[in-house]
Protein backbone atom coordinates (compact mmCIF):
# COMPACT_ATOMS: atom_id res chain seq x y z
CA UNK A 1 0.00 0.00 0.00
CA UNK A 2 1.20 3.51 -0.58
CA UNK A 3 0.04 7.23 0.31
CA UNK A 4 0.48 10.20 -1.78
CA UNK A 5 0.03 13.63 -1.01
CA UNK A 6 -0.31 16.29 -3.71
CA UNK A 7 3.48 17.62 -4.90
CA UNK A 8 4.89 14.47 -2.71
CA UNK A 9 6.29 11.14 -3.32
CA UNK A 10 4.30 7.87 -3.01
CA UNK A 11 5.75 6.58 0.13
CA UNK A 12 5.48 3.21 1.06
CA UNK A 13 3.79 2.31 4.50
CA UNK A 14 4.63 -0.78 6.62
CA UNK A 15 3.13 -3.29 8.51
CA UNK A 16 1.28 -1.25 11.44
CA UNK A 17 2.84 -1.35 14.44
CA UNK A 18 0.98 -0.76 18.25
CA UNK A 19 2.00 0.03 21.58
CA UNK A 20 -0.09 0.26 24.89
CA UNK A 21 0.17 3.02 27.41
CA UNK A 22 0.65 1.53 31.21
CA UNK A 23 -1.68 2.68 33.32
CA UNK A 24 0.67 4.35 35.66
CA UNK A 25 -1.47 7.09 36.22
CA UNK A 26 -3.64 5.88 38.84
CA UNK A 27 -6.63 7.20 38.29
CA UNK A 28 -8.72 4.35 37.55
CA UNK A 29 -7.20 1.41 39.82
CA UNK A 30 -4.06 1.43 41.81
CA UNK A 31 -0.66 0.61 39.90
CA UNK A 32 2.39 -1.89 41.45
CA UNK A 33 5.06 -3.60 40.39
CA UNK A 34 2.45 -6.74 39.86
CA UNK A 35 0.77 -4.39 37.23
CA UNK A 36 3.95 -3.43 35.83
CA UNK A 37 4.89 -6.98 35.74
CA UNK A 38 1.46 -7.71 33.48
CA UNK A 39 2.03 -4.75 31.21
CA UNK A 40 5.49 -6.55 30.27
CA UNK A 41 4.13 -9.47 29.94
CA UNK A 42 1.65 -8.73 27.36
CA UNK A 43 4.16 -6.69 25.65
CA UNK A 44 6.96 -8.99 24.97
CA UNK A 45 4.19 -11.98 24.11
CA UNK A 46 1.79 -9.82 22.03
CA UNK A 47 4.25 -8.47 19.84
CA UNK A 48 3.87 -4.83 20.53
CA UNK A 49 6.08 -2.33 19.64
CA UNK A 50 6.42 -0.10 23.15
CA UNK A 51 5.39 0.14 26.12
CA UNK A 52 4.65 3.82 27.16
CA UNK A 53 4.21 5.65 30.10
CA UNK A 54 2.70 9.09 30.89
CA UNK A 55 3.83 12.16 33.18
CA UNK A 56 3.54 14.43 35.62
CA UNK A 57 5.48 15.83 38.63
CA UNK A 58 2.83 16.65 40.57
CA UNK A 59 -1.03 15.79 39.51
CA UNK A 60 -4.51 15.94 40.70
CA UNK A 61 -4.31 11.59 40.48
CA UNK A 62 -1.91 9.53 41.11
CA UNK A 63 0.91 8.54 38.90
CA UNK A 64 4.04 7.29 39.14
CA UNK A 65 7.67 8.86 38.17
CA UNK A 66 7.91 8.06 34.11
CA UNK A 67 11.74 8.02 34.43
CA UNK A 68 11.48 5.24 36.95
CA UNK A 69 8.66 3.38 35.29
CA UNK A 70 10.25 3.25 32.34
CA UNK A 71 13.39 2.38 33.73
CA UNK A 72 11.58 -0.80 35.74
CA UNK A 73 9.93 -1.51 32.74
CA UNK A 74 12.64 -2.28 31.15
CA UNK A 75 14.07 -4.40 33.74
CA UNK A 76 10.81 -6.49 33.46
CA UNK A 77 10.94 -6.74 29.48
CA UNK A 78 13.12 -8.86 26.94
CA UNK A 79 11.65 -7.51 23.45
CA UNK A 80 9.59 -4.85 23.74
CA UNK A 81 10.74 -1.25 24.13
CA UNK A 82 9.51 1.34 26.76
CA UNK A 83 9.40 4.75 26.19
CA UNK A 84 7.63 7.96 27.54
CA UNK A 85 4.41 9.42 26.32
CA UNK A 86 5.40 12.15 26.69
CA UNK A 87 7.62 13.85 29.09
CA UNK A 88 7.38 17.25 29.59
CA UNK A 89 10.91 18.44 28.62
CA UNK A 90 10.62 22.19 29.34
CA UNK A 91 10.07 21.05 33.08
CA UNK A 92 13.59 19.39 33.58
CA UNK A 93 17.00 20.10 33.26
CA UNK A 94 18.27 18.84 30.02
CA UNK A 95 21.26 17.56 31.21
CA UNK A 96 19.49 15.12 33.76
CA UNK A 97 16.84 14.09 30.95
CA UNK A 98 20.01 13.22 28.72
CA UNK A 99 21.81 10.88 31.27
CA UNK A 100 19.11 9.23 32.41
CA UNK A 101 17.41 8.22 29.44
CA UNK A 102 21.19 7.19 27.91
CA UNK A 103 21.74 4.53 30.69
CA UNK A 104 18.26 3.30 30.17
CA UNK A 105 19.20 3.17 26.88
CA UNK A 106 22.56 1.64 27.26
CA UNK A 107 20.81 -0.97 30.21
CA UNK A 108 18.02 -1.95 27.66
CA UNK A 109 20.37 -2.73 24.82
CA UNK A 110 18.62 0.43 22.52
CA UNK A 111 14.95 -0.59 23.69
CA UNK A 112 13.89 2.70 24.82
CA UNK A 113 12.03 5.98 22.97
CA UNK A 114 11.81 9.41 24.55
CA UNK A 115 8.87 10.91 23.82
CA UNK A 116 8.69 14.43 25.01
CA UNK A 117 5.90 17.17 24.95
CA UNK A 118 6.12 20.77 25.58
CA UNK A 119 3.36 19.60 28.59
CA UNK A 120 1.49 22.91 30.54
CA UNK A 121 -1.43 21.32 31.62
CA UNK A 122 -1.32 21.32 35.14
CA UNK A 123 0.01 24.75 36.29
CA UNK A 124 0.59 23.98 39.84
CA UNK A 125 3.82 21.74 38.92
CA UNK A 126 5.16 24.11 36.78
CA UNK A 127 5.05 26.92 39.73
CA UNK A 128 6.58 23.63 41.84
CA UNK A 129 9.47 23.42 39.48
CA UNK A 130 9.93 26.85 39.26
CA UNK A 131 9.75 27.48 35.12
CA UNK A 132 7.84 29.68 33.65
CA UNK A 133 4.90 28.13 31.72
CA UNK A 134 5.08 30.90 29.14
CA UNK A 135 8.63 29.73 28.33
CA UNK A 136 7.44 26.06 27.75
CA UNK A 137 7.68 26.02 24.06
CA UNK A 138 11.27 27.78 24.20
CA UNK A 139 12.13 25.50 26.73
CA UNK A 140 11.48 22.56 24.48
CA UNK A 141 13.47 23.18 21.66
CA UNK A 142 15.96 24.19 23.38
CA UNK A 143 16.34 21.16 25.47
CA UNK A 144 15.82 19.08 22.46
CA UNK A 145 19.04 20.99 20.79
CA UNK A 146 20.94 20.25 24.31
CA UNK A 147 20.09 16.44 24.04
CA UNK A 148 21.52 16.06 20.96
CA UNK A 149 24.93 18.16 22.40
CA UNK A 150 25.02 16.67 25.07
CA UNK A 151 24.89 12.83 23.45
CA UNK A 152 27.16 13.81 21.14
CA UNK A 153 29.63 15.88 23.25
CA UNK A 154 29.09 18.82 21.11
CA UNK A 155 30.15 22.39 23.22
CA UNK A 156 27.08 24.84 22.35
CA UNK A 157 25.45 27.68 24.49
CA UNK A 158 21.25 27.24 24.30
CA UNK A 159 19.22 30.15 25.78
CA UNK A 160 18.68 28.51 28.43
CA UNK A 161 21.18 25.94 29.07
CA UNK A 162 24.90 25.19 27.71
CA UNK A 163 26.82 21.66 26.48
CA UNK A 164 29.99 21.80 27.84
CA UNK A 165 31.71 19.78 25.13
CA UNK A 166 31.90 16.55 27.08
CA UNK A 167 29.83 13.45 25.71
CA UNK A 168 27.95 11.51 28.12
CA UNK A 169 29.03 8.36 28.37
CA UNK A 170 27.53 5.62 28.21
CA UNK A 171 25.54 6.89 25.55
CA UNK A 172 22.36 5.75 24.11
CA UNK A 173 22.64 2.67 22.69
CA UNK A 174 23.72 3.74 19.05
CA UNK A 175 24.67 6.79 20.18
CA UNK A 176 21.51 8.86 20.03
CA UNK A 177 18.34 7.93 21.47
CA UNK A 178 15.28 8.11 19.55
CA UNK A 179 12.96 11.19 20.22
CA UNK A 180 9.72 11.43 19.34
CA UNK A 181 7.39 14.51 19.63
CA UNK A 182 3.83 14.96 21.12
CA UNK A 183 1.78 17.56 20.16
CA UNK A 184 -1.15 18.30 16.75
CA UNK A 185 -0.43 21.80 16.62
CA UNK A 186 1.55 23.20 13.88
CA UNK A 187 4.99 24.39 16.05
CA UNK A 188 4.45 20.48 17.31
CA UNK A 189 4.82 19.25 13.88
CA UNK A 190 7.58 21.16 12.71
CA UNK A 191 8.94 20.40 16.41
CA UNK A 192 8.44 16.81 15.57
CA UNK A 193 10.13 16.84 12.40
CA UNK A 194 13.59 17.89 13.46
CA UNK A 195 13.24 14.47 15.62
CA UNK A 196 12.59 10.92 15.13
CA UNK A 197 8.79 11.02 14.87
CA UNK A 198 5.10 12.12 16.39
CA UNK A 199 3.04 11.62 18.84
CA UNK A 200 -0.40 12.92 18.01
CA UNK A 201 -3.61 12.80 20.38
CA UNK A 202 -6.95 14.01 19.90
CA UNK A 203 -7.11 14.17 16.32
CA UNK A 204 -9.01 12.59 13.18
CA UNK A 205 -7.68 10.32 10.58
CA UNK A 206 -7.71 13.27 8.06
CA UNK A 207 -5.56 15.97 10.59
CA UNK A 208 -3.09 12.92 10.81
CA UNK A 209 -3.26 12.87 6.97
CA UNK A 210 -2.15 16.59 6.95
CA UNK A 211 0.36 15.94 9.62
CA UNK A 212 2.50 13.59 7.47
CA UNK A 213 2.31 15.86 4.58
CA UNK A 214 3.87 18.66 6.73
CA UNK A 215 6.35 16.42 7.78
CA UNK A 216 6.90 15.17 4.03
CA UNK A 217 7.52 19.05 3.41
CA UNK A 218 9.95 19.68 6.27
CA UNK A 219 12.14 16.87 5.96
CA UNK A 220 13.89 17.20 2.39
CA UNK A 221 15.96 13.52 3.66
CA UNK A 222 12.41 11.91 4.01
CA UNK A 223 10.94 10.22 6.19
CA UNK A 224 12.31 6.55 5.99
CA UNK A 225 13.70 6.61 9.30
CA UNK A 226 10.79 8.80 10.70
CA UNK A 227 7.51 7.02 12.49
CA UNK A 228 3.60 8.34 12.65
CA UNK A 229 2.68 7.81 15.72
CA UNK A 230 -0.98 8.09 17.49
CA UNK A 231 -2.24 7.91 20.96
CA UNK A 232 -5.94 6.76 21.01
CA UNK A 233 -8.33 6.37 23.78
CA UNK A 234 -9.98 2.87 23.09
CA UNK A 235 -12.56 0.55 25.20
CA UNK A 236 -13.55 -2.87 23.82
CA UNK A 237 -17.15 -4.01 24.08
CA UNK A 238 -19.56 -6.53 22.52
CA UNK A 239 -22.20 -3.95 23.45
CA UNK A 240 -21.74 -0.62 21.37
CA UNK A 241 -23.62 1.23 23.95
CA UNK A 242 -21.93 0.74 27.03
CA UNK A 243 -18.50 1.03 25.25
CA UNK A 244 -19.60 4.85 24.35
CA UNK A 245 -21.03 5.28 27.72
CA UNK A 246 -17.90 3.64 29.25
CA UNK A 247 -15.57 6.04 27.23
CA UNK A 248 -17.58 9.36 28.19
CA UNK A 249 -17.46 8.60 31.14
CA UNK A 250 -13.32 8.25 31.37
CA UNK A 251 -13.08 11.54 29.72
CA UNK A 252 -15.67 13.47 32.46
CA UNK A 253 -13.20 12.03 34.74
CA UNK A 254 -10.25 12.64 33.50
CA UNK A 255 -11.99 16.29 33.65
CA UNK A 256 -11.94 16.69 29.46
CA UNK A 257 -15.28 17.31 27.36
CA UNK A 258 -16.58 14.13 26.56
CA UNK A 259 -18.84 16.40 23.38
CA UNK A 260 -16.07 17.70 21.96
CA UNK A 261 -13.45 14.57 22.21
CA UNK A 262 -15.71 11.45 21.18
CA UNK A 263 -15.16 11.67 18.14
CA UNK A 264 -11.31 11.09 18.96
CA UNK A 265 -12.09 7.80 20.37
CA UNK A 266 -12.51 4.36 19.36
CA UNK A 267 -14.97 1.99 21.25
CA UNK A 268 -17.29 -1.04 20.23
CA UNK A 269 -17.12 -4.81 19.83
CA UNK A 270 -13.73 -5.59 18.04
CA UNK A 271 -14.23 -5.27 14.52
CA UNK A 272 -15.49 -1.67 15.30
CA UNK A 273 -12.40 -1.01 17.03
CA UNK A 274 -10.63 -2.86 14.15
CA UNK A 275 -12.48 -0.88 11.83
CA UNK A 276 -11.70 2.59 13.40
CA UNK A 277 -8.19 1.82 13.83
CA UNK A 278 -7.85 0.62 10.58
CA UNK A 279 -8.63 4.24 9.32
CA UNK A 280 -5.64 5.99 11.06
CA UNK A 281 -3.20 3.13 9.69
CA UNK A 282 -5.11 4.38 6.32
CA UNK A 283 -4.13 7.64 6.84
CA UNK A 284 -0.46 7.29 7.69
CA UNK A 285 -0.36 6.11 10.68
CA UNK A 286 2.42 3.67 11.49
CA UNK A 287 2.38 3.59 15.14
CA UNK A 288 -0.86 3.13 17.59
CA UNK A 289 -1.02 3.50 20.96
CA UNK A 290 -3.89 2.06 22.52
CA UNK A 291 -4.81 4.35 25.85
CA UNK A 292 -7.21 2.18 28.18
CA UNK A 293 -8.90 3.64 30.92
CA UNK A 294 -11.15 2.76 33.42
CA UNK A 295 -11.03 -0.24 35.73
CA UNK A 296 -9.65 -3.77 34.34
CA UNK A 297 -6.56 -2.33 31.89
CA UNK A 298 -5.12 -6.07 31.84
CA UNK A 299 -8.44 -7.18 30.67
CA UNK A 300 -8.94 -4.53 27.97
CA UNK A 301 -5.11 -4.98 26.73
CA UNK A 302 -5.55 -8.43 26.39
CA UNK A 303 -8.61 -8.02 24.14
CA UNK A 304 -6.61 -5.39 22.50
CA UNK A 305 -4.34 -7.63 21.18
CA UNK A 306 -6.10 -11.17 20.90
CA UNK A 307 -9.33 -9.73 19.20
CA UNK A 308 -8.30 -6.50 17.51
CA UNK A 309 -5.35 -6.47 16.42
CA UNK A 310 -5.77 -10.05 13.92
CA UNK A 311 -8.35 -7.91 12.35
CA UNK A 312 -5.77 -4.74 11.56
CA UNK A 313 -2.96 -6.85 11.06
CA UNK A 314 -5.49 -8.51 8.37
CA UNK A 315 -7.07 -5.64 6.70
CA UNK A 316 -3.35 -3.83 6.54
CA UNK A 317 -2.18 -7.03 4.78
CA UNK A 318 -4.95 -7.34 2.60
CA UNK A 319 -4.70 -3.67 1.34
CA UNK A 320 -0.60 -3.90 0.65
CA UNK A 321 -1.17 -6.91 -1.50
Amino acid sequence: MTLSEPGTPATTVDAPRFGLLVPTLMEFEPCGLDQLREAARIGDQYGFEVLWVGDHLLFDSPILESTVSVAVLGTMTERVKVGTNVLQLPLRRPLDVAKSFATISHLTEGRLVLGIGVGGGYPLEWQAAGVDLAERGARCDDGLDMLGWLWEGTAARGRFDTSPGLAIDPPPAGGRGPVWVGGRADVAVRRAARCDGSLNIWVSPSRCAQIRARVLELRPQGVEDFTFGLELLVHVDDDPDCAREHVRGCLTRLSLDPDRLEKYTVFGSPEQVAEGVSAYVDAGVQHVSFYLPGAGWSEQALRVAEEVLPLVRARAATAVA
